[in-house]
């Protein structure tokens, strides 16, 4: 199999806050995966399918530079340079990795592109163990969001996970879109809101925990 053992990144292609810079793309990125396998009871990713949605590059170079264990890695991004810089430098070297660009609209990222509702499915084959969305639903507004829990829900596999961060505050009725004059920056949710979104798209959920090192608030789902 053809496999990368390193790869360096742009700094123009890094989207990532200033805290995780100064952390270290790497250093968090293993972290976050590392928990990751945690929530799901196991050791590591080995052996799994991983579907991540809104993926940047960090979690691409945090397993190839780090060597971590894994069976595929499929990332879907709105922004079509890092899609091209990923397929050109990763997609063609390392069988492991597959890269699609999805033009959908996002008021942050994406305004002119097609409304996510007129989507029946997300851009890829097949299903998958486990779908993240780290930072994603952060920038999403509820209809979205329910679009995306709904789309999700297609293509995981029966024992399979959904894993996303979110930034929710009690305070808030329902949804806030904290920062009006950059829409979707920071898109707010009831805790008991999103839970009930997650339960109308078909996931149960499995555990829920608060803010910790380099993420939001974070919600891990099981397909009923």
């Amino acid at each position: 199999m053809r496999r990368l053992s390193s790869i360096t990144v742009p700094d123009h292609l890094q989207r990532n806050a200033p805290n995780v810079l100064a952390e270290g793309v790497e250093e968090t990125g293993e972290s976050l995966l590392e928990r990751l396998a945690e929530r799901i009871g196991r050791a590591d990713l080995a052996g799994l399918d991983l579907l991540d949605i809104g993926c940047g590059v960090r979690f691409t170079q945090t397993l190839i530079n780090r060597d971590l264990p894994f069976a595929s890695y499929t990332g879907v991004e709105v922004s079509l340079p890092i899609v091209e810089w990923l397929k050109e430098h990763v997609e063609s070297k390392d069988e492991r990795f597959r890269f699609v660009h999805w033009d959908v609209h996002n008021a942050l990222y994406n305004r002119q592109a097609p409304p996510m509702d007129t989507h029946e499915r997300l851009p890829v084959a097949g299903d998958y163990d486990l779908v993240m969305g780290f930072s994603l639903f952060t920038h999403l507004a509820p209809h979205d969001t329910a679009c995306m829990l709904r789309l999700t829900r297609k293509v995981v596999r029966r024992e399979g996970f959904l894993f996303f961060s979110a930034f929710c505050d009690d305070s808030v009725a329902k949804f806030e879109d904290r920062v009006p004059e950059k829409p979707l920056s920071k898109a707010y949710y009831n805790k008991r809101y999103l839970e009930d979104l997650v339960g109308e798209a078909g996931w149960a959920l499995v555990s829920w925990e608060e803010p910790a090192a380099y993420i939001m608030s974070s919600f891990l789902c099981k397909p009923v």
